[in-house]
């Protein structure tokens, strides 16, 4: 399934979801421990400014990574880890994304969360979430799929 068909009415929205978390979770674990690293941070949960979860990892090679789950989308992903006031990600492929998808969530990679979005792929959003869009001026799909629109 491309990226684009994930952008459907409520995904930009926070909405916490026990039981997707509770699955992202699981792989992260196992993946991490796949990759020889270690899990660093507890599960910040989504929030006003925050559309995801996210929690920090460290790869064998020492590499820092947050692994995010868009839980509308049951969508996981990977980002570098930077100063957490910059609003923007610097998306990096999933270490072990076939554990996630055993598990049933779909893994972005980097390149898909780069594409520049188009309005066609906005139709699907509810009017609120297509008025964030020039509001919050999302360059890449991976900026309207885990974003920090208050």
């Amino acid at each position: 399934m491309p990226i684009v068909d994930l952008l459907r009415a409520g995904v930009t929205t926070p909405r916490p979801d026990p039981a997707a978390r509770a699955t992202w979770l699981a792989s992260v674990y196992a993946s991490v421990r796949g990759a020889g690293g270690a899990v660093t941070t507890s599960v910040e949960e989504p929030t006003v400014g925050r559309n995801y979860n996210r929690v920090g990892v460290r790869l064998g090679d020492g590499t820092p990574l947050w692994v995010l789950l868009n839980p509308a989308a049951a969508l996981v992903a990977a980002a570098q880890q930077r100063d957490p006031h910059l609003i923007t990600l610097l998306f990096a492929d999933v270490p072990g994304g076939e554990i996630y998808r055993r598990a049933g969530l779909r893994v972005a990679t980097a390149a898909e969360l780069e594409q520049p979005i188009e309005d066609r792929y906005l139709r699907a959003l509810t009017d609120a979430e297509r008025r964030d869009v020039p509001y919050h001026r999302p360059g890449r799909l991976g900026d309207l799929l885990f974003n920090w629109f208050d």
